[in-house]
Protein backbone atom coordinates (compact mmCIF):
# COMPACT_ATOMS: atom_id res chain seq x y z
CA UNK A 1 0.00 0.00 0.00
CA UNK A 2 1.13 3.45 -0.03
CA UNK A 3 2.76 5.38 2.47
CA UNK A 4 2.86 8.83 4.60
CA UNK A 5 5.10 10.83 6.41
CA UNK A 6 5.16 10.48 10.04
CA UNK A 7 4.09 6.87 9.79
CA UNK A 8 5.87 4.09 11.64
CA UNK A 9 7.37 1.50 8.99
CA UNK A 10 10.17 -0.23 8.39
CA UNK A 11 11.86 0.35 12.10
CA UNK A 12 11.48 4.02 11.51
CA UNK A 13 9.40 6.50 10.44
CA UNK A 14 8.53 7.93 7.22
CA UNK A 15 9.92 11.48 6.74
CA UNK A 16 10.00 11.28 2.60
CA UNK A 17 7.94 9.19 -0.03
CA UNK A 18 7.34 9.57 -3.34
CA UNK A 19 4.05 10.90 -4.96
CA UNK A 20 2.93 7.62 -5.84
CA UNK A 21 3.29 7.01 -1.89
CA UNK A 22 4.82 3.80 -2.65
CA UNK A 23 8.46 4.50 -2.30
CA UNK A 24 10.22 6.70 0.28
CA UNK A 25 12.86 7.41 2.97
CA UNK A 26 12.91 6.02 6.79
CA UNK A 27 14.50 7.73 9.40
CA UNK A 28 15.62 5.43 13.03
CA UNK A 29 13.18 6.71 15.75
CA UNK A 30 16.27 7.05 17.99
CA UNK A 31 20.16 8.98 17.73
CA UNK A 32 22.76 6.17 16.85
CA UNK A 33 25.55 8.61 18.20
CA UNK A 34 25.97 11.95 20.37
CA UNK A 35 29.53 12.05 19.69
CA UNK A 36 30.75 10.49 16.62
CA UNK A 37 33.33 11.32 14.15
CA UNK A 38 32.49 11.42 10.34
CA UNK A 39 35.35 8.56 10.14
CA UNK A 40 33.08 6.33 12.57
CA UNK A 41 29.82 6.95 11.49
CA UNK A 42 28.97 3.97 9.47
CA UNK A 43 30.13 1.40 11.73
CA UNK A 44 27.87 3.01 14.62
CA UNK A 45 25.03 3.05 12.27
CA UNK A 46 25.70 -0.71 11.60
CA UNK A 47 26.08 -2.00 14.95
CA UNK A 48 22.27 -3.01 15.85
CA UNK A 49 23.14 -2.42 19.26
CA UNK A 50 23.16 1.37 18.25
CA UNK A 51 19.21 1.07 17.53
CA UNK A 52 15.72 0.99 18.43
CA UNK A 53 14.55 -2.63 19.02
CA UNK A 54 12.43 -1.81 15.66
CA UNK A 55 15.13 -0.82 13.48
CA UNK A 56 17.70 -3.11 14.74
CA UNK A 57 15.73 -5.88 12.74
CA UNK A 58 16.98 -4.25 9.93
CA UNK A 59 20.89 -4.10 8.33
CA UNK A 60 20.67 -1.57 5.61
CA UNK A 61 20.62 1.43 7.72
CA UNK A 62 23.30 4.64 6.20
CA UNK A 63 24.35 7.87 6.79
CA UNK A 64 21.69 10.82 5.04
CA UNK A 65 23.33 12.51 2.33
CA UNK A 66 23.20 16.73 2.35
CA UNK A 67 20.09 16.52 1.03
CA UNK A 68 18.22 14.20 2.37
CA UNK A 69 19.36 15.23 5.71
CA UNK A 70 17.52 18.55 4.89
CA UNK A 71 14.34 16.40 4.08
CA UNK A 72 14.73 15.23 7.23
CA UNK A 73 15.08 18.40 9.13
CA UNK A 74 12.22 19.38 6.94
CA UNK A 75 10.33 16.76 9.05
CA UNK A 76 11.93 16.37 12.24
CA UNK A 77 8.80 17.10 13.89
CA UNK A 78 7.46 13.87 12.36
CA UNK A 79 9.93 11.86 13.19
CA UNK A 80 10.98 13.02 16.84
CA UNK A 81 13.94 12.61 18.98
CA UNK A 82 16.13 15.15 17.78
CA UNK A 83 18.78 17.40 19.78
CA UNK A 84 19.17 20.96 18.73
CA UNK A 85 22.90 19.76 17.48
CA UNK A 86 25.03 19.07 14.37
CA UNK A 87 23.89 15.73 12.96
CA UNK A 88 26.33 14.27 10.14
CA UNK A 89 25.76 13.58 6.20
CA UNK A 90 27.52 11.34 4.27
CA UNK A 91 27.97 14.58 1.87
CA UNK A 92 32.04 15.08 1.65
CA UNK A 93 32.93 18.59 1.29
CA UNK A 94 36.73 18.12 0.85
CA UNK A 95 39.02 15.44 1.90
CA UNK A 96 38.94 16.38 5.90
CA UNK A 97 35.93 18.29 5.75
CA UNK A 98 31.97 16.64 5.58
CA UNK A 99 28.52 18.63 5.84
CA UNK A 100 26.60 18.78 8.46
CA UNK A 101 23.15 20.31 9.42
CA UNK A 102 22.49 22.17 12.69
CA UNK A 103 18.56 20.73 13.75
CA UNK A 104 18.16 23.71 15.53
CA UNK A 105 17.61 26.14 12.70
CA UNK A 106 18.46 23.92 9.98
CA UNK A 107 21.75 25.64 9.15
CA UNK A 108 24.33 23.42 7.08
CA UNK A 109 27.97 23.75 6.52
CA UNK A 110 31.17 22.09 6.33
CA UNK A 111 32.73 20.44 9.46
CA UNK A 112 35.82 18.46 10.18
CA UNK A 113 35.89 14.81 9.97
CA UNK A 114 37.40 14.29 12.96
CA UNK A 115 34.71 16.35 14.60
CA UNK A 116 32.21 15.13 16.68
CA UNK A 117 28.80 15.20 15.58
CA UNK A 118 24.83 13.43 16.32
CA UNK A 119 24.60 10.83 13.89
CA UNK A 120 21.05 9.98 13.07
CA UNK A 121 20.56 6.51 10.38
CA UNK A 122 18.19 6.34 7.17
CA UNK A 123 17.12 3.63 5.10
CA UNK A 124 15.13 3.81 2.29
CA UNK A 125 11.64 1.32 0.49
Amino acid sequence: GTHTIGESFGGGKVFYVTTDGLHGLIAETQDQSSSCKWYNAQDIISNKDNHSAEGALFTDWRLPTKYELNLLYLQKSAVGGFADFNYWSSTEYASNLAWYQYFGNGGQGPNDKSGANYVRAIRAF
